[in-house]
């Protein structure tokens, strides 16, 4: 069974689920605004807020370590 996604969902670029970015809901400001932020991926869309602090969770793992390979 498919769920059913309201008009305001967008898909995750990651995981493919379902969430509602704020900035198109009207709210202001989006939800991912009071989260760090984190790089853009050219030609990638926005992700759900799981995927999003696994991403920043991600990039500060490799910030902390890319001073550790010099």
């Amino acid at each position: 069974m498919t769920a059913k996604k309201t008009p305001l969902e967008s898909p995750c670029a990651r995981c493919g689920a379902g969430f509602t970015c704020g900035m198109q809901a009207g709210e202001e400001p989006c939800w991912c605004a009071s989260l760090p932020p984190l790089a853009p991926v050219p030609g990638r869309a926005c992700l759900c807020r799981g995927c999003l602090e696994d991403e920043l969770k991600n990039a500060d793992y490799l910030a902390g370590t890319a001073s550790l390979k010099r």
